[in-house]
């Protein structure tokens, strides 16, 4: 898996002023040990879904979010996913949030990219059996994205039965266990997608992390 520079930076905050050698080689450090410790996994599930006025319905269960409708116009079948870096990765943030808080926001930053890569491999594998068909994936579309509520976390769980099959647990808070966990919407589309970005998709401009 090949994780970019040019994320990690920009997730740890890095926008105006290049980092210095001694973050970069905290960086490669870390994701040596990043890299030979984790190993992420990750289930999905087709589903019929259908058009609402403010949202959509997946198996009976609705969603209400006009920014979730708009990504999966024009589909009649959605993609339910969830990947996980495993109870390591929580390991490693605590470790570095007790001992070097430097290393604690590059590792979250790793992660993060890390979640974004192996999701990016996952879906590029899946784009290209679909396309057998003729058949189209649209961009990924995570709940809390936009104006889908993150309470519908505990919804995309039950459909998705991913504590049973893949052992992420969810609190009351709607926040998953381990924390370096993504769960998404993967429309099935027979028209080719635009290439439209989630932060494109995404209201909340005032994010640290938006793509500009």
């Amino acid at each position: 898996m090949e994780l970019r520079l040019s994320e990690i930076l920009r997730y740890s905050g890095f926008r105006s002023h290049e980092p210095d050698e001694l973050t970069l080689k905290k960086i490669e450090q870390l994701e040596d040990e990043i890299l030979g410790s984790v190993t992420p996994k990750s289930i999905y599930r087709e589903f019929g879904v259908r058009a609402l006025e403010n949202g959509v319905e997946i198996n009976g269960v609705k969603f209400l979010s006009e920014a979730l409708k708009k990504n999966l116009s024009g589909c009649d079948k959605v993609l339910l996913y969830c990947c996980t870096l495993g109870i390591e990765s929580d390991v490693i943030l605590r470790k570095y949030g007790a001992t070097d808080s430097s290393k604690f926001v590059l590792a979250q930053a790793i992660f993060t990219e890390m979640c974004e890569a192996y999701s990016d491999e996952i879906t590029e594998k899946l784009a290209a059996e679909y396309l057998k068909n003729g058949l189209y994936l649209n961009p990924r579309f995570s709940v809390g994205y936009g104006d889908l509520a993150l309470e519908y976390q505990r919804e995309f769980f039950k459909l998705l039965e991913i504590t049973k099959r893949i052992g992420v647990t969810l609190n009351d808070e709607c926040m998953m266990t381990p924390s370096k966990s993504v769960t998404a919407f993967i429309g099935i589309t027979k028209d080719q997608p635009c290439e439209r970005k989630t932060c494109e998709i995404c209201d909340k401009t005032d994010c640290q992390f938006r793509k500009r």
